[in-house]
């Protein structure tokens, strides 16, 4: 079977297990929905090289509590990117396109207390991917990220919203338009668009099982075969999915 085929069925797959979730029940109790969501930030942090381990994000999460014998950027950045969480689910109930001036409010929030002076600033030094590969040069940040957004505004509603998403988390992926938290960014915007089309949190595990899936899927992409990449998270959306079946 087909690469394509093999996406398709697990599309299929997918939309079947949401609306089994929708059946189940169309209300998230609040207390799961807060577990989510710091199990969420735990391992889009970790995936970012942060040290705290669950328990301690969600500590920090929780009680506000700045850990002792923890870098005071990986406190903040937990507590931040709980704050984004919050700003995407709020985002998406109010249907916008997608927009920089979004992505660039999600950088803000990412960056307070940490790189507050970089927040939303499109980067001017070069960085690397997430494959060690060097990323497009910072003088063509600008008009590189609004062709993207561009495409993906114009193209997007006639792409699975799974398809879609993946496709904006790649883009942001192989662009790298901040000098820091792009991986984050990256993921809170695929999860913008999940949310903005009735579709759960998608988290991607930070085992290194899963990092090392991740890191090759988006190596196939780099080499156009961007079917590798969206079959990655359609699976993790399914394992996603059938693991709030069983809550």
């Amino acid at each position: 079977m087909s690469t394509t085929a093999d996406l398709d069925l697990l599309l299929a797959e997918v939309d079947l297990l949401k609306a089994d979730l929708q059946l189940q029940d169309s209300e998230v109790d609040p207390s799961l929905q807060q577990q989510l969501d710091i199990v969420y930030t735990y391992d889009s942090n970790r995936l970012e090289g942060s040290s705290l381990d669950l328990s301690e994000t969600q500590m920090v999460i929780r009680n506000g509590l700045m850990l002792p014998g923890k870098p005071m950027a990986e406190n903040l950045s937990a507590l931040n990117h709980y704050q984004a969480i919050k700003f995407i689910r709020q985002h998406a109930s109010e249907q916008h396109l997608l927009s920089i001036s979004t992505l660039e409010k999600i950088h803000i929030i990412l960056s307070q207390a940490v790189h507050q002076h970089a927040g939303g600033a499109y980067r001017a030094q070069p960085v690397s991917l997430i494959n060690g590969q060097a990323a497009p040069q910072a003088k063509d940040v600008p008009k590189q990220l609004a062709e993207h957004i561009h495409w993906l505004n114009l193209e997007g509603c006639f792409l699975h919203p799974l398809v879609f998403a993946a496709e904006a988390h790649l883009r942001l992926l192989c662009l790298q338009p901040f000098q820091n938290n792009n991986g984050l960014c990256a993921r809170l915007i695929m999860n913008l668009i999940l949310l903005s089309e009735g579709m759960p949190l998608l988290n991607i595990a930070s085992d290194s099982n899963t990092r090392g899936n991740y890191i090759a899927a988006f190596n196939q992409a780099q080499a156009d075969d961007h079917s590798a990449w969206q079959l990655f998270i359609a699976e993790q959306a399914k394992l996603n999915y059938q693991h709030l079946l069983n809550q």
